[in-house]
């Protein structure tokens, strides 16, 4: 019997000799994952800049969105920059600036998307564009819809307001605000005709505009509310769960398509481009990219554009003509399915997903005089706008025009 449990502790001693020495090679092996090579990128830019000044210096991001992972660093404009102890990956390359001159801000952007780093050494290039800030901007936009007391889907509540950033009086008459293609976020974009030239346009899917009637001046610290629906959508026949009342907004995008629309106190837009069979002013609740403008010419439909291999009909808008642009997105990593140029907007903003009853607004910058607000433009709402909960018209002690008479 003694022999018997003798060979017993023998076995158990080698079956645990082995599975320790299985263990050690295992943890050994899971150590040296996190061994990872760190590589280097060189990162040069194209200087496209117009009239514009060259800026100092240049502002240099890197973002590996999946991993979360970013690197910040600055350049001379008319050099390169070596980026170490990169982590290999996919990456966005942001370039960024801003310059006073001559009572002038001049903004720098440019980006490239989806750069696979996973050699030493990798040259990247830049295209680098200059604007100058626009007098009125995006300040607040709330798109992403809220959820009913049941659980259901509203997005008759979306608001855009437009504020005049600057210090002298505007005029918003005849002012469009557009949607862009593609509608969301996408890695397919259009391909246009070979008469086409991207670098000089946007093309609209959708133009709404102030009514040409009469001047609508707008003082500095004032701003419009552009409501798809101009009620109180805290009723109990839209959605008390709404977290906005938006009765007292200027204008709103009216078509009756419903029972439960009604024409309100605010102007109505005027339709200016909609080839869609379904007029109304559904930007997706997934995030669309905009343009404010003025049209250099009246808007006529006729004159439309398609992209290759379909037949949907665009509105072309050149890019000079942009007054501010803001693209948003899904979520965080779809930043890098940009469809705006860099030139208008080098980022991205985002709630993060969709009916959260949630907005983006615009940094301030500063407070002057009267506690006016001066909200961040540097042409890249990545950096420009955050995520507010919940959202709120005239923010910051916006106010409202004098020619609202039903505030």
């Amino acid at each position: 019997m003694s022999d018997m449990k003798n060979r017993y502790k023998i076995l158990l001693i080698a079956v645990l000799a082995m599975f320790s020495a299985v263990s050690c090679q295992q943890f050994s092996d899971v150590s040296k994952i996190g061994e990872v090579e760190s590589l280097s990128a060189v990162v040069s830019v194209t200087l496209n800049l117009g009239s514009a000044p060259i800026p100092d210096k240049l502002n240099v991001k890197m973002i590996n969105y999946s991993e979360r992972y970013e690197v910040n660093t600055t350049m001379n404009p008319n050099g390169t920059v070596t980026i170490p102890n990169i982590i290999p990956g996919i990456y966005t390359i942001t370039v960024t600036s801003e310059k006073s001159q001559d009572g002038f801000t001049y903004n720098y952007s440019g980006n490239v998307v989806n750069v696979d780093i996973v050699t030493n050494n990798k040259q990247i290039t830049v295209n680098v564009g200059a604007s100058k800030s626009g007098a009125l901007v995006f300040k607040e936009v709330y798109y992403c819809g809220s959820r009913t007391p049941t659980g259901g889907s509203y997005f008759r509540d979306q608001f855009y307001e437009i504020y005049n950033n600057s210090e002298t009086v505007q005029n918003v008459r005849n002012l469009a605000i557009a949607i862009i293609a593609p509608l969301t976020a996408t890695p397919n974009k259009p391909v246009w005709p070979a008469t086409e030239d991207p670098s000089l346009f946007v093309y609209a899917l959708q133009i709404w505009s102030v009514p040409n009637d009469k001047d609508y001046p707008l003082n500095p610290g004032e701003s419009i509310i552009i409501a798809q629906m101009a009620d109180d959508h805290k009723k109990s026949n839209l959605n008390p769960s709404s977290p906005v009342n938006l009765l007292s907004a200027e204008f709103e995008t009216l078509v009756n398509t419903t029972s439960l629309i009604q024409d309100n106190p605010a102007i109505n837009m005027v339709m200016s481009f909609w080839p869609s069979p379904t007029p109304q002013w559904l930007t997706t609740v997934f995030g669309g990219a905009f343009v404010i403008y003025y049209p250099n010419e009246p808007i006529n439909p006729a004159n439309f554009v398609t992209p290759v291999g379909l037949t949907t009909r665009h509105y072309r808008i050149p890019i000079e003509d942009v007054v501010d642009a803001l693209e948003l997105v899904g979520n965080e990593t779809q930043v890098q399915l940009k469809r705006m140029p860099a030139v208008l907007d080098a980022g991205a903003a985002t709630v993060g997903g969709t009916y959260l009853s949630v907005s983006v607004a615009r940094k301030v910058k500063e407070t002057v005089g009267g506690g006016r607000a001066i909200l961040f433009d540097t042409n890249n709402s990545s950096e420009d706008f955050e995520v507010m909960n919940p959202p709120v018209i005239r923010r910051y002690g916006a106010v409202a025009p004098s020619w609202n008479t039903w505030k």
